[in-house]
């Protein structure tokens, strides 16, 4: 029985850690190899995270329709402005994968961003028009492997980041960027957080790490 329960034990310890470590890698930045910035002239518009589940959410995490409204106007004049520009245009969305971040937001998160859901899809009021589209699990964009690669394939060597949530996914995958030693740009305007307290040291933090704002 001493064995039984030493297995037990350390099946326990094994889940605890899972769950920890699935909750912990949500807001921690990936790295990897860094770019030659001189091989990659090119720059790209990354739409992050614009999805119904968030931006269309009646719950308690509701964006204030207005400032709601407001950032999706920008976000389509930025897409309108970077495909005028020649950049490229990519959009990201984010489906938790790992079944103690799936129970997490079921349980306080109103079930946003879980699998199967309705909201999952890109906002309404998006032009995605035949743009590259890269899901992602957790915070950093970077996470996709696919996200990276066609960054390279692309040439792309700077990036504009619009989307939400500025203080959790937009400011990680630039994090994310940065590590991999590429330009990054925050269009502001065209950015939702639902922690907006949390937002000046976060984006005082990123310029001094190298991040420009406009």
């Amino acid at each position: 029985m001493t064995g039984f329960w030493i297995v037990i034990g350390l099946c326990v310890v094994a889940l605890v850690a899972y769950v920890i470590l699935s909750l912990r890698k949500l807001s921690v930045p990936t790295t990897g190899a860094l770019i030659d910035g001189a091989m990659r002239p090119e720059t790209a518009l990354v739409v992050i995270d614009v999805q119904e589940d968030f931006t269309r959410n009646t719950g308690k995490r509701a964006f204030d329709p207005k400032k709601r409204d407001a950032a999706l106007e920008a976000i389509s004049e930025e897409i309108a402005l970077s495909r005028k520009a020649r950049h490229q245009v990519a959009f990201v969305s984010n489906v938790f994968r790992d079944w103690p971040v799936i129970l997490a937001m079921k349980l306080v998160g109103d079930g946003v961003g879980t699998p199967g859901r309705e909201g999952l899809k890109l906002d309404r009021t998006l032009d995605v028009r035949g743009a590259p589209e890269f899901e992602k699990s957790i915070g950093d964009t970077f996470s996709n492997p696919d996200f990276e690669a066609w960054l390279a394939e692309k040439r792309v060597g700077r990036l504009i980041l619009v989307g939400l949530d500025t203080c959790y996914c937009v400011q990680l995958t630039a994090r994310g960027a940065l590590a991999r030693g590429y330009q990054v740009e925050i269009r502001e305007p065209a950015t939702l957080t639902g922690t907006p307290d949390k937002w000046p040291p976060l984006k005082a933090e990123l310029g001094e790490a190298g991040v420009a704002f406009a």
